[in-house]
């Protein structure tokens, strides 16, 4: 027993020893812990305020889409460094530059790890910068049409004309054509029309163009065009053209409303 008794009360010696050394390892390292948090907490007021100050800025030029993406890239960048550099206060034995080395052959890792997300964050970043279209843009990609509604760091949102939300990645889109009909503000719509051989060409190409002329979206000028365009076994197909401006719902209501004045003007 007294053998037991002396191996407990070694034990608890041992213990109690370790649990010192931890307590006065941790109020050694308490000041350092103290400005270690004032440093962490400054640099992330000051990420949080560059962050802040970018955003202002680009929304002011009309580059809300622009100004998102800096913006977080501005705050994680002076956050992670005010991390660092607090890690370093903490623990004044670790090197920084052991850390930035550390951090470069983990990011290699982290590429290729996250290469699609990294790809989708750098085309991003090139359309919101080259500008090839904006937010509010009507733009036409693969079998997608719509109105871009944002451009994030992942993805382009673009909102269909009957009322879906569509997520492209911006890798696809970057490296894929894209048809952006706002792009101008004026457009060219057609419409074919097929006539029989026996009506006289000319009669009908003024009938066209007057039912034309009637309808307020269609610009004068450049004025509409009736065209032949080719010469089918019984008939005779014109290509009717008109210019509106760019927004898909003048295209729809101009279409529709030539449709229907060119049938009228045919059956007058």
């Amino acid at each position: 027993m007294p053998e037991k008794n002396k191996e407990f009360e070694d034990g608890m010696h041992i213990a109690w020893t370790k649990v010192g050394d931890w307590f006065d390892s941790f109020f050694a390292l308490l000041p350092n812990m103290i400005v270690g948090a004032i440093v962490a907490v400054f640099f992330l007021l000051l990420a949080w305020g560059l962050s802040w100050l970018s955003t202002i800025q680009f929304n002011k030029r009309n580059r809300a889409d622009l100004g998102e993406m800096v913006s977080d890239f501005v705050f994680w960048s002076i956050t992670l460094f005010g991390v660092l550099l607090a890690l370093t206060v903490v623990l004044p034995s670790v090197n920084p530059g052991d850390l930035l080395a550390s951090l470069g052959i983990g990011s290699i890792a982290i590429g290729f790890a996250f290469k699609d997300i990294l790809q989708n964050w750098l085309a991003g970043l090139l359309i919101l910068l080259r500008q090839p279209f904006r937010r509010g843009d009507q733009v036409a990609l693969a079998n997608i049409e719509g109105t871009v509604q944002k451009i994030t760091q992942r993805a382009t949102l673009i909102k269909t004309y009957d009322g879906r939300m569509v997520v492209v990645p911006n890798a696809e889109i970057y490296t894929q054509s894209i048809t952006v009909n706002t792009a101008f503000k004026y457009r060219r719509v057609d419409l074919d029309v097929t006539v029989g051989y026996d009506n006289d060409i000319r009669t009908i190409t003024c009938l066209i163009e007057a039912a034309l002329g009637q309808i307020d979206e269609i610009l004068k000028e450049p004025p509409p065009q009736v065209l032949p365009w080719d010469l089918g076994a019984t008939s005779l197909a014109l290509k009717v053209r008109w210019w509106i401006e760019s927004r898909r719902s003048t295209e729809v209501v101009t279409r529709a409303r030539a449709v229907q004045a060119i049938k009228e003007a045919f059956q007058a």
